[in-house]
């Protein structure tokens, strides 16, 4: 007796496609987690409490252009109106960078002296103390994904 298997390139391009969909779906998972962790470290290390409220990770994959984007730090999770308060906010995502990045002697226009911020160490020191932690994150989030997906094509 002869059998013919039929359409064997669609299954293979099928599997292929699965195969890769499983992959991106489990990199994806690890590079959240791995986020997670550099931003746990990232606040650890931020004293200031209005500052250590704008650290956020964010994660987009753009399917068109075929890119992902990854970032972790200050003012970088998701964009929402922001309401008109009646004063000062403190240290809120618009002006994170101040509290950051520092700023040099300023002054107003009539010469009055506004001062000066040091910059805060704390995005680099807290990716330094977590990049090692994140990544074994990373790497037990991929195998666990890798193996679900594998569970779920053997039932």
């Amino acid at each position: 007796m002869t059998e013919f298997l039929t359409g064997d390139k669609q299954l293979d391009r099928n599997l292929k496609i699965l195969g890769d969909k499983v992959a991106q779906k489990a990199v994806g998972s690890g590079i959240r987690a791995g986020l997670g962790e550099v931003r746990k470290g990232i606040r650890a290390n931020t004293d200031n409490v209005s500052a250590r409220a704008t650290i956020a990770a964010r994660f987009k994959r753009r399917r068109k252009q075929g890119q992902t984007v990854a970032k972790v730090g200050a003012g970088v999770g998701k964009r929402k109106e922001h309401s008109p308060t009646g004063g000062g906010v403190g240290i809120s995502k618009q002006n994170a960078h101040w509290y950051f990045m520092g700023t040099k002697a300023r002054t107003t226009r009539s010469g009055a002296n506004r001062g000066q911020m040091p910059a805060s160490p704390a995005v680099a020191f807290g990716f330094i103390q977590n990049s090692g932690a994140a990544m074994i994150k990373m790497r037990l989030k991929i195998a666990a994904m890798i193996e679900k997906e594998a569970k779920k094509l053997k039932q």
